[in-house]
């Protein structure tokens, strides 16, 4: 059918209009494309999309410069094993496996890995990525965006380190370096009740100072001070076995929590103690029977299980009572 002039001219107008309206959309894409662009590049963290495919179609100046070191055109287009001069096999072998993960799962996928970066060094990075998917909900691929926590590590690594020390501190004897009466009260009793080991039993022991307190009046509290160290730090040697425990409770005042095959090597062990002790051969004249710096000591030894903590320690504080009153320098020893 043969169209009019007038036709033909409302048809040319009509192009016209569509073509403007395709020019002004492509306008408008190119607008939005280069605002994608600088908004990508303008964020810091690294950023990059990948196809279903696992081809590289995005990627961000922090991605390419940082992580990768290459300039984003020899990213565009590529997968991971495609790239074996900045991504090595075994490296490009783990993301893969993870981005097929997260494909065979849509939604969203957190992890963390320690990246080697361009500059050589490794840092660590939480990576965050999720699933793109079309109209239809026909996956896409994917984006990731990672977040460097290599500082926040080492700050938390710090902070737990200090954690660490504040905890040892407040357990802590701050005269003998020794466990002090706060982790004693906690242990004593939690020990005494969870203590089960086959072929082993539990022994505490209360030990003091033989006249301490004629020894600080005759030598003065800096020798006297300097004696607990000594003594603390003497029988530290003899304590360290999984299961051993030493704690100053208070004052001249010690207990000792350790485990032996029987009663009998349990007594022997706290005489080689006691004996390390007189050997040290500190001169204490108020100490009149031994003129040296001696111990007293109360030893329990517990052969049955569910004995209670008040009732141990009522008898080594008995047993230790009843080592001074037959002349100190003395060992009492029950088994319980």
């Amino acid at each position: 059918m043969k169209l009019t002039y007038e036709e033909l001219e409302k048809k040319v107008a009509q192009l016209e209009q569509k073509a403007s309206l395709v020019d002004h959309l492509q306008l408008e894409i190119s607008n939005n494309n280069q605002f994608l662009d600088i908004l990508l590049n303008t964020i810091p963290n690294p950023v990059f999309y990948k196809d279903i495919h696992g081809v590289y179609q995005k990627a961000n100046d922090a991605f390419s410069e940082v992580i990768l070191g290459i300039k984003k055109e020899q990213i565009i287009g590529k997968s991971l094993f495609e790239l074996p001069e900045v991504i090595p096999s075994n490296l490009a072998q783990k993301y893969y496996e993870k981005d097929r993960k997260l494909f065979d799962n849509p939604g969203t996928q957190i992890y963390e890995s320690e990246v080697m970066c361009a500059d050589g060094n490794k840092r660590i990075y939480y990576f965050y990525k999720a699933t793109v998917q079309g109209e239809n909900r026909e996956l896409l691929g994917l984006i990731g965006v990672m977040l460097d926590v290599t500082q926040l590590k080492e700050n938390q690594r710090i902070l737990n380190k200090k954690n660490e020390l504040l905890i040892q501190l407040s357990y802590s004897d701050s005269l003998t370096g020794i466990y002090n009466r706060r982790k004693f009260d906690e242990v004593f009793p939690e020990k005494i009740k969870s203590f089960n080991r086959q072929n082993s039993i539990l022994n505490f022991v209360l030990l003091d100072v033989d006249h301490f307190k004629l020894y600080n009046d005759t030598y003065g509290h800096y020798k006297g001070d300097n004696i607990l160290r000594i003594i603390a730090a003497t029988i530290k040697k003899r304590l360290s076995r999984k299961g051993d425990y030493f704690f100053r409770i208070g004052g001249e005042e010690f207990g000792i929590f350790f485990e032996s095959n029987d009663e009998k090597k349990a007594l022997k062990f706290i005489q080689v103690i006691k004996h390390d002790i007189e050997a040290l051969d500190i001169e204490h004249k108020k100490n009149t029977m031994h003129k040296k710096v001696t111990l007293s000591f109360g030893l329990v030894s517990i052969i049955n299980r569910g004995q209670e903590s008040k009732k141990v320690y009522e008898e080594a504080d008995r047993l230790l009572y009843e080592a001074k009153a037959n002349g100190r320098n003395q060992i009492g020893f029950s088994v319980l």
